[in-house]
């Protein structure tokens, strides 16, 4: 919507107003009053001498309460005008305002709330008679119970020349407030339509263009069979200036394969509506959406390239580094795809244990297996024992059994240890959430299974891409520089980074289990070392790696203090009533996070807590909510779904005008928070 021309707008119908002066010249009905409701006529005009005017149907209902929109969603049922009592009324028709979305009694429903306006077109039949309106009016409102409502309201309009009465101004205001249908006066330049049904469900599709960017959008969808709210998907354009949005349906919804659908889109800077004509087309054997699927793809490469570069996979591609420096060019090819191979499978392999747990019903979300602690101890054991081969304290090998077979055999174990490598990678890639990991792993948890595969094979394909590079060219091998002392040093720093990632391990795992639990596995760890003969009072390496994980203990008790310290100003999601602080007109920001999320981290250090955030929140009076995901919370779990995410970090605005949030983007920056509260500020 124009801000600039709604604004325009309503200044000049203020000034008419008061050019016309019509003190006390009103025009209404009287009050049909319920309960917890009431409602009546206005007119903006004493008489009439057109054809077709415009009244308005006001309700006024008690704090809390709500009433349906003409698609009502899971329950109840929009109002029904009944005037075939009244005189000189050839036709009414109901001008519905954009609704929004609210849950009562556990269902999604659509509607308004409060105070509304539905302006109403009445088709008269001789604009030189009277007209006498008497409606009768069924509607439901709601809040813990339902109530339906029974009116009847009368309002008489003589026939004259056209006087303003004081309601001119309200319903010029409800009118402007109605979803714009001219392209010419909104941002929209486009919506395309496409239909797919088969079997079990049906979907439509739309894509709209603007000239103004979306910004958290909603899109209702109205048929004259009615369709309830339905878990729909909306992707942006790197711009966010083009929304694919996608609603499925059961078949038995569907009562036509033709017929007319009332679409409105509205945030920030839309109010649209637009009907369309809709043609169900069968499509049993492609997918849903052709450009929606190729962009999926693009995106998923895209994230499975960034993750090569994200913190939590460099330790082990390090691994993969300083086997390079040792392979010879005729075997490169072989090695570098192995590990891609590792790669791909593992990230299919996610992606059907993920698929089989959403089957279930189970809560998903990536990276979830980092909050499991037999997990944790399992993959600290495994860098633990790479980190010692790069040490120099022991060589990995295979049990003698697969050693013995001649795959394996032949190569040294060399391939497997490739493919562990790629396959691993992939594990420790998932506490991280690089740019368009968010979006391909929604949208992986929301279409359909094979989609879903697909995205998690391509993300593998697109971590894959620098090894098959290389693969398609093993002579880049030649510009590595030959083995020599230097690789001695090399591994060290290796080592040392794997080092760093045991600690960060060991100190999630304290989130779960006490210190007496890092003796333990400190324990296990001298018990490896010890299958492997290492000499500890000669070896000062391991001595010092032990003191290191055994320092992580303090590590963790001045974490937990600079932690109280930092968060003092935080309140604790759990204690709160996040919509109760809204409704209290509080600006809140939310932050999801975990220890173990690498991305929640860089967030926490270099933008939340920096300087200029904190005295933006102070001078904004923001109030701070965080969540701590380290262990798994059910709460946290339906929150993320109802936005339709599944993994963190997640971060976003709330307030009493955007009381749905503004979501930011995962990794953020302190320009995107700025940019955000001056929008809210200026709402």
């Amino acid at each position: 919507m124009n801000i600039l021309h709604k604004i325009s707008k309503l200044f000049t119908y203020t000034i008419l107003l008061c050019i016309v002066s019509v003190k006390g010249n009103t025009t209404s009905s009287d009050w049909s009053v319920s309960e917890t409701s009431k409602l009546r006529l206005i007119s903006p005009y004493s008489q009439n001498d057109s054809k077709n005017i415009v009244i308005g149907l006001e309700y006024q209902m008690e704090p809390g309460w709500k009433t349906y929109w003409k698609s009502p969603g899971d329950g109840g049922f929009a109002q029904t005008i009944f005037w075939d009592n009244s005189t000189n009324v050839k036709n009414v028709n109901i001008l519905w305002p954009t609704p929004i979305e609210f849950e009562i009694l556990g269902l999604k429903s659509l509607g308004y709330q409060n105070d509304v306006i539905f302006p109403l077109e009445i088709e008269l039949e001789n604009e030189f008679k009277n007209t006498f309106l008497n409606f009768h009016i069924k509607f439901l409102i709601c809040k813990e119970v339902c109530i339906p409502g029974d009116a009847t309201v009368f309002l008489e309009i003589p026939s004259g020349e056209k006087k303003l009465t004081d309601n001119y101004f309200e319903l010029e205001k409800a009118l402007s407030l109605l979803p714009e249908e001219d392209f010419n006066s909104s941002y929209i330049n486009k919506v395309n339509l496409k239909t797919y049904y088969d079997n079990k469900e049906s979907t439509i599709q739309l894509n709209i263009e603007s000239d103004k960017s979306f910004f958290k959008s909603k899109i209702f969808l109205h048929s004259p069979f009615g369709l309830p709210v339905v878990k729909n998907t909306i992707n942006y354009s790197s711009d966010n200036k083009i929304i694919t949005a996608n609603f499925n349906f059961d078949n038995d919804l569907i009562l036509d394969k033709k017929f007319p659908l009332e679409v409105i889109i509205t945030d920030l800077n839309h109010n649209f509506k637009k009907i369309l004509d809709v043609e169900m087309v069968n499509n049993l054997t492609v997918l849903k959406s052709n450009e929606s699927y190729i962009y999926y793809i693009l995106i998923s490469l895209l994230a499975g390239l960034i993750l090569n570069i994200m913190p939590c996979v460099l330790p082990i591609l390090s691994i993969k580094l300083m086997s390079v420096f040792s392979t010879h060019e005729n075997n490169a090819r072989v090695s570098f795809i192995t590990t891609a191979i590792g790669i791909i499978s593992s990230f299919v392999l996610l992606g059907l244990i993920f698929m089989f747990l959403q089957y279930l019903s189970f809560s998903i979300a990536w990276g979830m297996q980092f909050q499991q602690p037999y997990f944790l101890i399992f993959i600290t054991l495994v860098i633990f024992l790479f980190m010692m081969n790069m040490f120099g304290q022991f060589e990995i090998s295979l049990p003698i059994q697969l050693s013995n077979l001649t795959y394996f055999g032949n190569s040294n174990n060399k391939f497997f240890k490739d493919y562990f490598n790629g396959f691993f990678a992939t594990l420790m890639a998932t506490p991280c959430s690089a740019p368009f990991v968010g979006t391909a792993i929604t949208a992986a948890f929301t279409q359909s299974y094979l989609i879903g595969i697909s995205i998690f094979l391509f993300m593998g394909v697109g971590m894959s891409l620098p090894y098959l590079f290389i693969a398609a060219f093993p002579e880049l091998i030649r510009f590595i520089p030959k083995p020599g002392k230097w690789m001695i040093y090399v591994k060290y720093i290796l080592g040392l980074l794997l080092l760093a990632t045991i600690v960060w391990l060991i100190n999630i795992l304290l989130s779960f289990y006490n210190n007496y639990f890092l003796i333990l596995l400190i324990l296990s760890f001298l018990f490896l070392s010890y299958r492997q003969k290492i000499p500890f009072q000669k070896n000062i390496i391991t001595m010092i790696i032990l003191f290191v994980i055994f320092s992580t203990s303090s590590l963790r008790f001045f974490q937990q203090n600079i932690t109280l310290e930092s968060e003092k100003d935080w309140l604790n999601f759990f204690e709160v009533d996040m919509d109760q602080l809204i409704n209290d007109n509080k600006l809140v920001f939310l932050d999801i996070t975990a220890d173990w999320c690498a991305t929640c981290q860089f967030n926490k250090v270099n933008v939340i807590n920096s300087k200029k955030i904190v005295e933006l929140f102070n001078d904004n009076q923001v109030t701070l909510v965080r969540a701590d995901w380290t262990r798994p919370n059910q709460k946290i779990n339906n929150f993320l779904e109802k936005y339709d995410r599944f993994g963190i970090p997640f971060n976003a605005f709330f307030s009493k005008n955007f009381p749905e949030g503004i979501l930011l983007s995962e990794l953020l920056s302190t320009k995107e928070i700025v940019i955000t509260l001056n929008k809210i500020n200026n709402d």
